[in-house]
């Protein structure tokens, strides 16, 4: 990584006192040929209270490099930790430039999407057919009688 580079990125430290559940998850590793990242956060969890946003992309576990750890490297570096964890993280930007809103941020009263009832949908129910075009032009399941023969005069085994 150039200085270029480590400059462009907001890099801080954080140490979560154990023990565990630490509060956030991960995503990728080298195994995925993606960052190891934070996925998700426990609201009011540890790492939350400590200032790990959601997207911030881990530099190092415990003072071991991340950078090239799989993604079961790094659970494991997580879990030997007991009594405290201690992570260097590179903080998540948007393209705008300003940092990234972590999953604590309240969330607008309004939904996202508004879906009104639809009068033309299931106007009139029908059965799944074959295909337009296929060569079956009736229907795909077609009902059949079974009737078992019962023998009434053999003797039957007992348990019991």
């Amino acid at each position: 990584m150039s200085a270029d580079q480590k400059e462009a990125m907001n890099i801080y430290s954080v140490t979560l006192n154990g023990p565990a559940p630490w509060g956030f998850r991960l995503q990728g590793g080298k195994d995925f040929n993606m960052p190891l990242t934070v996925s998700r956060l426990t609201p009011g969890g540890k790492a939350a209270q400590a200032g790990v946003g959601v997207g911030d992309w881990l530099v190092s576990i415990s003072d071991a490099n991340a950078e090239e750890m799989t993604h079961v490297e790094a659970q494991n570096k997580i879990r030997a930790a007991t009594d405290s964890l201690a992570l260097t993280l590179s903080r998540a930007f948007n393209s705008a430039g300003g940092e990234q809103k972590d999953s604590l941020a309240p969330a607008s009263s309004q939904p996202k999407y508004s879906f009104a009832p639809s009068t033309t949908i299931n106007k009139m129910a029908r059965p799944f057919s074959a295909a337009p075009g296929s060569a079956s032009k009736g229907p795909v399941i077609k009902p059949v009688s079974y009737a078992p023969k019962l023998n009434f005069n053999s003797p039957q085994p007992h348990n019991g």
